[in-house]
């Protein structure tokens, strides 16, 4: 490693950042998927396997950038809190530190936090839409070295979450 590649990393994620919290979020949605949201402005988007839509900020290293994950799936009154406690045991099992966890009859959010400093938010929610029930998730990661100016900003993602 070059002197110089801690410096130009830590100048591109402070500039990332910065453009970032500034650019706010905007509305999104998805037909398929039967979801709106609002999502960071200016973030790379890609479908997932499997189904569901990943936003990355852009301009770093896709490994080391934040990103908000939205699925959905038709809800056939899933089992929530087999669900919560399925999540949870991952999460564990990958080292990782339980941040909080919250549980309510409509979903869950678990944040943690893993050894490399990678903060994650994982929400799931029943959403009761027009077209029918939907189990809706999103996700939210960002590295803890970048949790001053991420932290606001996607804190905000998974309340925007609803029926499209």
């Amino acid at each position: 490693m070059r002197r110089s590649d801690p410096i130009v990393a830590l100048v591109a994620g402070l500039l990332l950042a910065g453009a970032a919290q500034a650019g706010g979020l905007v509305a999104w949605s998805d037909a398929d998927l039967g979801i709106a949201a609002q999502v960071p402005q200016g973030w790379v988007s890609d479908t997932m396997p499997g189904g569901g839509v990943l936003f990355s900020a852009p301009g770093i290293d896709p490994h080391k950038a934040p990103h908000v994950a939205l699925r959905a799936h038709a809800d056939n009154r899933s089992d929530l809190d087999a669900a919560h406690d399925q999540l949870l045991r991952a999460i564990l099992l990958d080292g990782e530190t339980v941040l909080s966890d919250d549980q309510g009859t409509a979903g869950f959010a678990i944040r943690s936090q893993d050894a490399f400093g990678k903060v994650t938010l994982h929400q799931t929610e029943r959403l009761d839409c027009a077209s029918g029930a939907l189990l809706a998730s999103v996700q939210t990661d960002y590295p803890a070295g970048m949790a001053a100016q991420m932290a606001p900003l996607l804190a905000q993602v998974p309340a925007t979450l609803t029926c499209r």
